[in-house]
């Protein structure tokens, strides 16, 4: 064995260790047996560095696990082998030990919380939509993504809703949402003298240049509405009245495709979006009523006709079936909730 491969053996802080241990023991025994003062002196001083060395290098426990590298390099760790890991697979799915859930599809009324006796339609993971019956049931595997079109547009009495939902790590998992009841929406406009005109002894009465604002309310139906709003369109006589805006809130749009016209071949027709109304709230609102400057509006050829129509949800099946709206119309141009309601302003 060399010298080095013995000093490999040993690391720093033990060799000066033992050196010092070494220094301290004779120092301290010559000094003992010593009656010189100037060796007691030396004496005193080897004993010294003893206690140093032994201090500072013996606590060193990092350099106790590395042997010295005679090479130049840095120290080298040393490596405890381990034994070998196991590596547990997971079951199917996300979570171990379930592989299907039995999913319920559930929707209530709104405001009574009553089970809403439709049916739902639905897509897990992308593949073609299915339907079933309200508080039905399907198995779907736990990390499935789930598109949901309750009412499956074909309810007449709940307008739609959409989800998009994930399945749990459970057996068994209930979706549920709320859906508003159709109802009864009431129009009203009321004259300059603030009389419902009716068509009979309340009308407006225009004349040729005059540019009126008659207060118009919007009236739901207790524990029924329209959730997503819808557009009001309005149709009048251009020969004889040069514009009209109604405003409920909310902005110009495009006039649907199912809007059927009244009037004249001189008719016009614009169209207003209207917000939400739920319960038996009362929207507020405006229609102006600009005459035309030479020609005074006269009934019944000059009449403004409004009429609501509600936005819901729709199957788009240019886009593969994909859950659209909430709108007016579908893509082929049909009402997507078969509802509406009119109102005639009766000029003279």
């Amino acid at each position: 064995m060399t010298l080095e491969t013995v000093f490999q053996s040993l690391n720093i802080a033990l060799i000066v260790g033992i050196i010092g241990a070494i220094l301290l023991v004779l120092g301290a025994f010559k000094f003992y047996k010593s009656k010189d003062a100037k060796k007691m002196a030396t004496l005193v001083g080897i004993v010294g560095i003893g206690i140093f060395l032994v201090g500072a290098f013996v606590p060193g426990v990092d350099f106790l696990v590395n042997p010295i590298d005679f090479s130049g390099g840095t120290p080298v760790a040393t490596v405890t082998p381990t034994a070998p890991s196991t590596v547990q697979e997971t079951p199917s799915g996300l979570c171990p030990g379930i592989e299907d859930t039995t999913v319920t599809l559930s929707a209530q009324d709104q405001f009574t919380s009553a089970a809403a006796g439709t049916t739902h339609r639905y897509r897990v993971n992308g593949a073609p939509a299915l339907t079933v019956a309200n508080a039905g049931t399907f198995t779907a595997s736990p990390g499935n993504p789930i598109e949901i079109l309750w009412g499956n547009e074909t309810d007449g009495t709940y307008y739609g809703a959409v989800s998009n939902v994930v399945v749990p790590c459970s057996g068994t998992k209930t979706f549920t949402t709320n859906l508003v009841r159709n109802g009864t929406l009431t129009v009203e406009v009321f004259n300059e003298e603030g009389n419902l005109i009716n068509g009979v002894a309340n009308n407006e009465t225009l004349a040729a240049g005059d540019v009126v604002t008659l207060e118009a309310k919007l009236k739901g139906q207790f524990q029924r509405g329209f959730p997503y709003g819808g557009v009001i369109t309005v149709e009048y006589n251009s020969s004889t009245i040069d514009d009209v805006i109604v405003d409920f809130g909310g902005s110009e749009t495009n006039v649907p495709q199912t809007y059927v016209i009244t009037l004249a071949t001189s008719s016009v027709t614009k169209a207003y979006t209207v917000p939400a109304i739920l319960s038996n709230e009362i929207l507020l609102g405006s229609v102006i009523i600009d005459a035309d400057d030479s020609t005074a509006p006269a009934d019944p050829g000059s009449d403004v006709i409004l009429q609501f129509r509600p936005n819901d949800y729709f199957i788009n099946e240019d886009t593969g079936g994909s859950y659209d709206g909430p709108e007016v119309e579908d893509e082929d141009d049909t009402a997507t909730f078969a509802n509406t309601a009119t109102f005639t302003i009766h000029t003279m």
